[in-house]
């Protein structure tokens, strides 16, 4: 059985590298825009295909090294704690993780679009452009650039998306999560178990997790993660 400490502080140490790979990407992007400073406020990613497909190249790779930082955390704990668990099969019958990683790479790439372009028509150099990002991706109602480009997101029906390195941390996180859990269950399926209870791993308040918790469900139905951040987790019988 996986031990719950462990999966917790295994997809915590997700984070830290998610908001790492997150702040080179958006190094890379600023960097590659200001070679186009001269476009002003007229700026975008497609004035020039090569320019584009390098953007492009850029959240590729983002998106990636997210995914495959994600399955080595999750193998690490799948090989340490399950004996008989597919974890291949598990995560990749999770067809979910690399798009969602894809999607907030393509928001992440607009989003610059419009912040070089503000840069550039009010002569905003590269180091106070970066700051800019960084204390808008924190809270984006504080910064100085919210208004322009909150009403070009919405003219562009984008969209708003608040916070890109929170949210690649948590898709990161419950990827882990879930396909250490699916490889547990097909664990306990082969070992003989016969049911689970579902349990509750924190103490918040969650009407979804609580009418699915404390009674016992069949091994023939797959345990999953109800929520985001879902900390639920099963307690696995033999007779």
């Amino acid at each position: 059985m996986v031990d719950r400490d462990k999966l917790t502080r295994a997809a915590a140490s997700f984070k830290a590298f998610a908001q790492r790979e997150f702040d080179k990407a958006v190094r890379e992007l600023i960097e590659l825009a200001f070679r186009y400073k001269s476009a002003g406020k007229d700026f975008t990613w497609g004035m020039d295909p090569e320019l584009d497909e390098e953007a492009n190249r850029i959240c590729r790779e983002l998106s990636d090294a997210l995914a495959e930082r994600a399955k080595s955390v999750a193998r690490t704990v799948v090989d340490e704690d399950v004996e008989h668990g597919d974890f291949d099969g598990a995560w990749d019958r999770d067809k979910d993780t690399l798009t969602r990683f894809d999607q907030q790479g393509s928001f992440l790439k607009w989003m610059l679009e419009v912040w070089a372009a503000t840069a550039f028509a009010n002569n905003i150099g590269k180091g106070e452009l970066r700051v800019m990002v960084s204390r808008y991706i924190a809270n984006p109602f504080a910064s100085p650039l919210w208004a322009g480009i909150r009403q070009d997101i919405i003219k562009w029906g984008r969209g708003f998306q608040r916070n890109i390195a929170a949210q690649i941390a948590l898709i990161g996180q419950d990827a882990i999560v879930r396909s250490v859990r699916r490889a547990e269950w097909e664990d306990e399926a082969r070992a003989g178990a016969k049911y689970y209870i579902r349990r509750r791993g924190s103490g918040y308040e969650c009407p979804e997790c609580d009418e699915l918790c404390g009674y016992p469900i069949p091994i023939d139905e797959p345990f999953e993660t109800v929520h985001p951040r879902c900390m639920c987790w099963p307690e696995y019988h033999d007779e």
